[in-house]
């Protein structure tokens, strides 16, 4: 077991794994965040951080005395504790687009997020048509992937942080977009290439792509 934090340091208890730990890891990283991060099985976290997080769920974040929980409340509390680069526009119309389409992504009833943990846990058909769906929904999305540098943006923000984990798993996934998805290729590229993003994957993600 682990001991207690430092209270004097911003540390993140996540999955070396999942996409939601890995989203939080890539956004520390682009934000060049000073912090601890530990991966590891929920069994490990200490027991005043579970004490704290009743969902007893990974990523945790242990910061200013404060645990947090649930990935969009890390995120965006990551966001405005540590402000630059801004990963959310200010303007509220523009930002509640950026959140509607995290929502759609990650949290949403049949989202992507739920698809792929259909895809790695389900069984086989379960995870042949989850496959055949994630598949399809991108698809349709090349377009926008084409549109600017960034998902909808020409800067990075926080959709992309969501974004990258899952691109980066396709492989594992066995899913194969095509020639035709070559705006998806490019895209996945950039993100992949970024510094943070390669400073944020554990040694087993490493070996997803």
């Amino acid at each position: 077991m682990l001991t207690k934090p430092n209270p004097a340091s911003t540390t993140l208890y996540c999955s070396a794994e999942e996409m939601e730990s890995h989203c939080v890891r890539f956004i520390m990283a682009e934000k060049a965040i000073e912090r601890e991060v530990f991966n590891l099985n929920i069994e490990e976290m200490p027991e005043e951080i579970l004490e704290l997080n009743p969902c007893e769920t990974l990523p945790t974040l242990f910061d200013r005395g404060m645990v947090l929980y649930d990935t969009s409340v890390v995120t965006e509390y990551l966001d405005e504790r540590f402000p630059f680069p801004p990963l959310l526009p200010v303007d509220p119309i523009e930002k509640a687009e950026k959140r509607l389409l995290i929502f759609r992504f990650t949290r949403a009833p049949g989202c992507w997020y739920e698809l792929v943990k259909t895809i790695e846990k389900g069984s086989k058909d379960e995870a042949s048509k989850a496959r055949n769906i994630l598949k399809s929904s991108l698809i349709e999305l090349i377009p926008l992937f084409a549109y600017k540098p960034y998902f909808k943006s020409d800067d990075m923000t926080m959709v992309d942080a969501c974004l990258a984990p899952l691109l980066w798993r396709l492989k594992k996934l066995e899913i194969d977009l095509g020639a035709k998805a070559k705006p998806i290729h490019e895209y996945a590229n950039r993100m992949f290439s970024k510094e943070s993003f390669q400073e944020s994957l554990t040694d087993c993600e490493k070996e997803y792509n």
